[in-house]
């Protein structure tokens, strides 16, 4: 009787709850995060290998410190080693991780004990993937894979000097060749993907012919791209919880955490041999957990070093500026961004005639008064480089009748510089910009092609200013490029800014809403 019993018991069918938290979009943003970490460890220690924690990347831009740790290469960073501390099952690549540089992530990743996935990340030299493409990770006789991709949209957001040697493929191609694969070889129980992509496409991406595909693409490959069991995304900063159904028929559980710490995205999973998963899903906020006193200990070096750089007075500034104001006609927070641009690339021995800029934040506020290091990263957070291109008037002219169209983000709200221009708002759409001079007086000519200064984000498409506003085809961008900065535009900013000590308190006027 008892071997019988013994038998029956060894065939019945296995079965085990993981639970896979994520964290998304943090951007260095890790002095917020104490709250996640002690929810973490607490879960950890009462889940231990039954709890997978992955992260979904863009972790290495977005704050002072992380930018000081990036600079700082005596210590470890500050992003390798919040990943090492819980620690981390595996570790998504994001296109701002790109962003900080090849010699800054190579190094952050090469102090990373997870594995770093990104599949369509691939290595010109070899043809193979940069970084790991999936993994397996093997629970209580159970195989999960998960499976990492990011959006090629880095191509046109991040130069080539940046991210030398790697191309990136189109994220629903690579989706389906890898979940092909990973089932064929692997067999694995559950599939699991960590995409830095956002759930839908927008008005200002891309059409999805597009050879780069969706820049936001999660939906698209829930639905379409059989296999998945879960989907962890990111990169659009939108907290989401839902399920979807694919076209084979099957269900597929998809989470965003959000940004900045906001919460953790939390799948509960119950598997069972021969079943299909069971998933609950939710978002858990942390904001009233206890702060991790350990996690604080360990980030108190990296703040300390920041703190002599961010505190260092750059320039002062009579007036309070507000990023809102951009959306009511001239003002200074977007002006002092045309000033820096136009005059540092005179600096450089380069003429610009008309410079293009937005407010990169909304709801945002630097009082009167003395301005620090640390309102600079306020003013302009991204480390964009400063690019000169060669436009006709007509392609200025088009520009900014697609730029007075996009409010929506407020980072693509751009205005210009360098010539007088009338805004009409109740126009029809493509007939609402007027441009009336030169800054000077001299004239306005459509046919003259002028050397036109903006960011680099910008200048390699983004925000589709140069692609759907004045039509130039992606690839070509790049033929209409005079000059690009080696240094951040933000490093350049406040270096502008503490050589003029005094800051203007008039803005510049070159254009009004009529």
């Amino acid at each position: 009787m008892f071997i019988m019993t013994a038998i029956f018991a060894s065939c019945a069918p296995k079965e085990t709850t993981l639970t896979f938290i994520e964290t998304t979009d943090t951007h260095g943003h890790y002095d917020e995060f104490a709250n996640d970490a002690h929810l973490i460890k607490k879960m950890k220690a009462e889940l231990g290998d039954k709890l997978i924690l992955l992260d979904n990347g863009d972790n290495l831009q977005g704050t002072p410190f992380q930018y000081c740790s990036n600079q700082d290469a005596e210590h470890p960073n500050l992003v390798s080693q919040v990943l090492n501390y819980f620690p981390y099952d595996a570790v998504g690549v994001g296109n701002h991780d790109i962003e900080a540089g090849r010699k800054v992530f190579d190094r952050v990743y090469s102090e990373t004990q997870a594995p770093v996935l990104a599949a369509n990340v691939i290595d010109e030299t070899t043809g193979e993937p940069y970084f790991t493409p999936y993994i397996i990770l093997e629970r209580d006789g159970f195989k999960i894979a998960v499976l990492g991709l990011l959006t090629p949209y880095v191509v046109t957001w991040v130069p080539d000097r940046l991210r030398p040697g790697l191309r990136f493929e189109q994220l629903e191609a690579s989706a389906e060749k890898w979940v092909n694969l990973i089932q064929e070889k692997e067999h694995p129980d559950l599939m699991v993907g960590l995409l830095h992509s956002g759930w839908e496409p927008t008005a200002q991406n891309l059409p999805p012919d597009h050879p780069l595909g969706r820049e936001n693409a999660t939906k698209w490959v829930a639905e379409n791209i059989p296999g998945f069991d879960i989907i962890f995304f990111g990169h659009d900063h939108r907290a989401k919880v839902d399920k979807v159904v694919n076209v084979a028929g099957d269900t597929v559980c998809v989470l965003n955490s959000g940004v900045r710490a906001q919460g953790l995205a939390k799948a509960e999973v119950h598997l069972k041999k021969g079943k299909k998963p069971q998933i609950s899903l939710e978002i858990v906020p942390t904001e009233n957990e206890e702060k991790d006193t350990e996690f604080l200990a360990m980030l108190q070096p990296y703040l300390d070093r920041a703190r002599e750089y961010k505190e260092r007075i750059v320039a002062e500034i009579a007036d309070d500026i507000h990023s809102d104001d951009a959306f009511k006609g001239p003002c200074l927070w977007v002006d002092e961004i045309h000033r820096c641009q136009m005059e540092t690339v005179e600096a450089e021995g380069i003429h610009a005639d008309i410079s293009m800029a937005a407010p990169l934040s909304s709801g945002k506020t630097l009082l009167g008064g003395k301005l620090f290091v640390d309102d600079f990263f306020v003013w302009y957070p991204f480390e964009n480089a400063l690019a000169v291109m060669a436009l006709t008037g007509k392609e200025v002219k088009d520009y900014l009748e697609y730029a007075y169209e996009m409010k929506s983000p407020i980072y693509n709200f751009d205005s210009g510089a360098g010539i007088l221009y009338e805004v009409y708002d109740k126009k029809p759409k493509g007939e609402r910009i007027k441009i009336l001079s030169m800054a000077d007086g001299t004239p306005f000519d459509m046919d003259k092609t002028y050397n036109v200064v903006m960011n680099s984000y910008r200048s390699m498409g983004g925000g589709n200013h140069l692609i759907n506003g004045v039509g130039w085809a992606q690839e070509d961008i790049k033929n209409h490029v005079v000059w690009q900065s080696e240094r951040d535009l933000r490093s350049l900013f406040i270096d502008w800014a503490a050589e003029k000590s005094d800051l203007d308190i008039e803005p510049l006027n070159c254009w009004t809403i009529k």
